[in-house]
């Protein structure tokens, strides 16, 4: 993709743009929100203390550089945002609009590794300008990541600090070699960050590998913003700048070409544990595509699951709600009937809709919603219908399954909702939601109106995940051990963003789908070796028929510390299957 890069003259979003070019995207411009004084601003958003130098920063690479100043005010500080007048996000938009309309742009770089407060404006404002927002750096190990960035010849000083643990005096200057061993014992002692994600420090960025021509500080000032006896606020102001050629790298280099000698982690480094133990796996992609397409007969149980019939004829319309007295709602057996899948989706959605009101309850309340579809060929029409309905921001999460459906139901859906009562105090009911946008190597990012997580109270519901590589956002490649070790990984780390105290095995409930019955002691297998817990059941789910089970509603007021897996723990999917 082609790609703008908001840069601040920090490390971070220099590393990013490293990154981006070395997962294969191409950095065509530069844009920077400068400080509407001579001094740095106190902004929610965006680093400003040595805005000076950024200017050198087209020539340094080589690219034009679009700017625009802002009045760094946060009108509008809730975690969720919605565009707003005056705020410091606005000029953002309106700058990225400019680059837009002068660039052929498809992406927007953001050096953000931790501020979900960053990353959900950066991403609004892409929405609403129809780019992809690439975020490589997000969550990654910081620690890590430092010494990365060292390694990739990331020539960076500190121009601010503002932690207790970082002395102006000593610390504004040094280099991130210089600084590091520090940052560490400060970590340990006081739980600084170490790339600072906290405000801790601030750096200014004097060379790196996609630089033609390294930037030289001439003259500058250190400013002491807070003389605290405990954490005292200075940095460094910029007086003069110049630029120097660097003689190894020719002007007329491809990007590419610059950071080829550099041992920048690409989504192959990253994912390499994946491929411990290889060769262990039953079934390779050959050995899925050898696969016969039978119609398996129905399954025998052994489980406690009761299998209480199959429909091969047309499915019953009756829609049925259940509701407990902890608030929370269970929808199912809406289906949809037309002539097409859009129709089918319309309906089955109106459907919900009713339901909801009637046991007053709104769309807004909806926690997770399992759509089945007869045909994933009609994913698009699908998804669009569902769009029209899920506009918001922070949506439901969603798992979306190809099952096979009588032709005249081509959609069926199931939706669980909360809304606790007032009376009932004892009962934690805060909502959090997660809904990352943004292309990274951390886990998929959700391109569709579904969230990854919704967290009510205690418990956790997650998105239906598949193994794509978060970092291409397409399937990985190595069979079905491969693809189970990834979802696996993807799953874990959404939750452990949720709660840092949780884990794989607090999961209570999984659901897996996989495409043959043979891919089954390969899932248990993996799920159990990364959660120490062993599947004593499961049910397998026929081709030709709908198979309807009975089950029992736990009673969610009860389930403290308790975290359910909403979809699956592991799917294996055809190779046209979308996005759930």
């Amino acid at each position: 993709m082609r790609v703008v890069a908001l840069i601040s003259g920090g490390k971070d979003s220099c590393y990013n743009m490293v990154q981006c070019v070395a997962a294969g995207h191409s950095i065509v411009a530069l844009a920077n929100l400068r400080p509407h004084t001579k001094d740095e601003l106190d902004s929610y958003m965006y680093q400003t203390v040595g805005h000076q130098g950024v200017e050198l920063y087209a020539e340094a690479i080589g690219v034009p550089l679009f700017r625009q100043t802002t009045q760094g005010v946060a009108v509008l500080q809730e975690q969720v945002y919605t565009p707003t007048a005056e705020d410091e996000v606005e000029d953002l938009y309106h700058l990225l609009k400019k680059v837009k309309d002068e660039v052929d742009i498809d992406a927007v770089a953001v050096g953000a590794i931790l501020s979900d407060y960053q990353r959900i404006r950066v991403e609004n404002v892409c929405s609403r300008l129809g780019l992809v927002a690439l975020a490589y750096l997000w969550r990654r190990d910081q620690g890590e990541l430092l010494q990365e960035m060292i390694d990739c010849q990331i020539d960076a000083i500190v121009i601010k600090v503002a932690a207790l643990g970082l002395d102006p005096a000593k610390h504004l200057g040094m280099t991130l070699v210089e600084l590091q061993p520090h940052i560490i014992k400060m970590k340990e002692k006081y739980g600084l960050n170490i790339c600072g994600e906290g405000g801790e420090y601030e750096t200014f960025t004097l060379d790196c590998p996609l630089f033609i021509k390294t930037i030289v500080i001439d003259k500058f000032e250190t400013v002491i913003h807070s003389n605290d006896a405990i954490a005292p606020v200075g940095y460094l102001n910029f007086k003069k700048l110049h630029l120097v050629s660097k003689e190894h790298v020719p002007v007329t280099s491809s990007m590419a070409e610059r950071i080829r000698r550099i041992p920048a982690k690409t989504w192959q480094d990253l994912l390499s544990d994946l491929t411990q133990e290889s060769g262990d796996g039953k079934l390779t992609d050959n050995d899925e595509d050898s696969l016969e397409e039978t119609v398996p007969p129905p399954p025998e149980f052994n489980s406690p699951l009761k299998c209480v019939g199959f429909i091969e004829g047309p499915l019953p319309d009756c829609p049925t709600s259940k509701r407990n007295r902890a608030g929370w709602c269970w929808l199912g057996g809406i289906i949809g009937g037309g002539e097409c899948c859009a129709e089918a989706t319309r309906q089955a959605l109106r459907k919900l809709n009713t339901m909801i009101m009637n046991q007053g309850l709104s769309l807004l309340e909806l926690v997770a919603v399992t759509l089945y579809v007869g045909d994933m060929s009609q994913y698009a029409a699908v998804n669009t219908e569902y769009l029209k309905l899920f506009r918001w921001n922070n949506p439901p999460v969603r798992i979306c399954v190809e099952t096979v459906l009588p032709h005249e139901t081509p959609v069926m859906m199931e939706a669980l909702a909360c809304k606790v009562l007032a009376q009932d105090e004892m009962t934690s009911c805060d909502r959090h939601t997660m809904h990352v946008q943004g292309v990274s190597h951390w886990a998929p990012a959700n391109i569709g109106p579904y969230s990854q997580a919704i967290r009510i109270g205690d418990i956790i519901y997650v998105a239906g995940q598949i193994a794509l590589v978060p970092g291409t956002m397409q399937m990985i490649e190595g069979g079905v051990k491969k693809q189970c070790r990834l979802t696996l990984k993807h799953i874990g780390r959404i939750v452990k963003a949720m709660d840092p105290n949780t884990q794989l095995r607090d999961v209570v409930q999984g659901i897996c789908y996989v495409t043959h019955p043979s891919y089954i002691p390969e899932a248990r297998q993996e799920w159990e070796k990364e959660t120490n817990n062993a599947i004593v059941d499961y049910m397998k789910k026929p081709v030709a028929v709908l198979m309807v089970t009975e089950c029992q509603f736990v009673d969610a007021g009860t389930m403290k510390i308790m975290y359910l897996l909403w979809s699956a723990m592991y799917q294996q999917v055809l190779p046209h299957l979308h996005l759930p």
